[in-house]
């Protein structure tokens, strides 16, 4: 069954823009002919800013009959109705056009400066500027009217009709209203009653009488409903303040009949009161409805951020220029290991070292740079922390404190420790391969140990001819199990490392010659004690050639490499399967 939607909203909004028009000419009407106010336009302009352009047809449609047999209902004609359902429908389509700017991508109209300024020109001046000029020649030929009193009245009834009444009907069909209450507690939605009320009170004492000029009055409530009510109030309030003046001043009360002049003076200085309140208004309703949105996003932005550092090893704090905690957001008891009420108000440098003294030096470090400044720090129990640090300054540059993201990176640091295991390690024996001999090498030469330094270069005797004789799988496997025979002699201060092919080095920490004599010693025997075992069956004989030298005082690495070096071509060429000392 298809959905009557599509018929029924323009039919529905040319019966309200019908009654309207018919109430507008019959009762608000200048000489019986023109209305001081024209609010039927902004029923249809409200419908087409929340459409798309493709529905638009039939809305115009329904608007143009609307206006035209209203027109010929209180008129008795049908020629000048016809005339201003055209001018009416051209204003409206024009307007429409000019004005989806102002929409936002909420769906929201008039809730930034920008879409107020845009608003007042489109539908204030351009758009009611042109049906004017349609009207008052429609008027003039129809009525008889001269053609720049017609052109006065229908500008200002147009323009007034469509800024007052445009947002009213927008939030009403857009759902606003609809939302703001079902949003609201039950004692919001009393207040919303009674500042409506108040406002409407105030207007009808206001324009109930002919005595004083109090036609400032309305403001106040006006502005009181601005502030508790937003955008959607403070349009309903004009709209009351509008519909009480109209009707008052129309039949001779308010203070508006106090003016000189006939009822034409009247109703122009009504539709300039009304005009200034609008102009007084529209721009403290859009700033508030600004101020509200970024008041929402900015809690929204906060309730996201906390939420992501809850569910995350992320922590936020920041500090005041002397480094005392004035804000946490995220899980920093698991990271920091303090409570957030123990925290905050608590000097940085008081967490536990050595936390504490790094993050307070690296809050001072971020006062002198204009880059965050970036560091590591490890807690007790093997927990890394990233800290970056981000100086907060005021106008004159002075930094006024400081904002830190803490990360826990203990993962990445586990993976980095393992990424650079696997970059020092042999791939065929798990030993260290040179990379990480030369850099524990260089280690130890710029801290040498308490006991010295010895290093024995180790070369296996005739591994060419096993890897031709028995292949290069049965050679793998002679120098990982020689690789494991090494290393089964030696102390957990030592090292041995595979420099590549059959060549070794093994790192002692001590100088003692009767040790390290004694370490390599049972390196040699252990090599050849017994076969090795090959994976494609058989076995293998076995033996290394040892060259060993004790590191003398403020010798250099390459001195000490090479004399281990010498050591070890003089096993070879003596014999082989046998240790050398230096």
């Amino acid at each position: 069954m298809p959905s009557i939607r599509p018929i029924f909203a323009p039919f529905a909004s040319g019966v309200l823009c019908f009654v309207l028009s018919v109430a507008m000419i019959k009762y608000l009407s200048f000489q019986g002919n023109l209305a001081s106010v024209w609010p039927a336009n902004a029923v249809v302009l409200a419908q087409l800013l929340a459409r798309p352009r493709r529905e638009w047809g039939r809305y115009l449609v329904a608007a143009f009959i609307a206006i035209a047999a209203a027109g010929a209902f209180t008129r008795g004609a049908l020629s000048a109705p016809v005339g201003f359902g055209v001018a009416n429908v051209v204003e409206i389509a024009l307007a429409s056009w000019l004005l989806r700017g102002p929409v936002d991508a909420g769906g929201r109209l008039l809730h930034h400066h920008a879409s107020v300024g845009r608003f007042v020109i489109c539908a204030g001046i351009i758009a009611p500027g042109v049906g004017a000029l349609l009207g008052a020649v429609i008027a003039a030929i129809g009525f008889h009217l001269p053609i720049g009193v017609s052109l006065a009245t229908k500008f200002s009834a147009d323009a007034l009709g469509l800024m007052i009444f445009t947002p009213f009907f927008f939030g009403l069909f857009h759902g606003d209203y609809r939302a703001s209450i079902r949003a609201a507690s039950r004692a919001e939605r009393v207040q919303m009653l009674l500042l409506l009320v108040a406002v409407l009170a105030v207007s009808v004492s206001v324009f109930a009488q002919n005595r004083y000029p109090l036609l400032f009055l309305p403001m106040v409530p006006l502005m009181l409903v601005a502030f508790r009510l937003g955008w959607e109030g403070t349009s309903l309030g004009v709209m009351l303040v509008a519909v009480t003046g109209g009707v008052a001043t129309c039949y001779g009360h308010g203070p508006v009949s106090l003016s000189a002049g006939d009822m034409a003076v009247k109703l122009v200085f009504l539709q300039f009161y009304l005009a200034t309140v609008l102009m007084l208004m529209l721009p403290v309703a859009a700033a508030l409805a600004a101020r509200r949105d970024l008041i929402d996003r900015l809690s929204e932005s906060e309730r996201s951020l906390g939420l992501l550092a809850d569910r995350s090893a992320i922590v936020l704090l920041r500090f005041s220029a002397e480094g005392a905690c004035t804000r946490v957001v995220g899980d920093v008891a698991t990271l920091v290991g303090e409570s957030p009420d123990r925290l905050l108000g608590a000097h940085i440098g008081e967490l536990d070292p050595p936390l504490g003294v790094a993050l307070f030096g690296t809050h001072l470090r971020a006062g002198t740079s204009d880059r965050p400044v970036i560091i590591e720090v490890e807690r007790p129990g093997g927990i890394w922390i990233e800290a970056t640090f981000r100086a907060e300054r005021d106008e004159q540059g002075i930094m006024t404190g400081s904002a830190a993201t803490l990360v826990d990176v203990t993962a990445r640091k586990a993976r980095e420790g393992e990424l650079s295991r696997l970059a020092e390690t042999d791939e065929l024996t798990g030993l260290s391969n040179r990379a990480g001999f030369l850099r524990r090498f260089e280690a130890a030469l710029a801290d040498p140990p308490a006991d010295g330094l010895s290093i024995a270069l180790i070369d296996v005797d005739r591994f060419k001819s096993l890897n031709d004789e028995l292949g290069h799988v049965a050679g793998d496997a002679a120098l990982a199990e020689i690789g494991r025979r090494i290393a089964g002699n030696l102390r957990a201060t030592d090292l041995v490392a595979r420099l590549g092919g059959d060549e070794f080095v093994v790192m002692l920490g001590t100088a003692d010659p009767e040790v390290a004599q004694e370490i390599c010693r049972r390196m040699v025997e252990s090599v050849s004690a017994a076969p090795v075992t090959l994976p494609l069956g058989g076995e293998a004989e076995t033996r290394i050639s040892c060259g060993l030298v004790h590191r003398m005082p403020g010798q250099g690495g390459i001195d000490l490499l090479n004399r281990a070096d010498m050591a070890l071509y003089a096993a070879k060429r003596g014999g082989r399967n046998q240790l050398i000392a230096a």
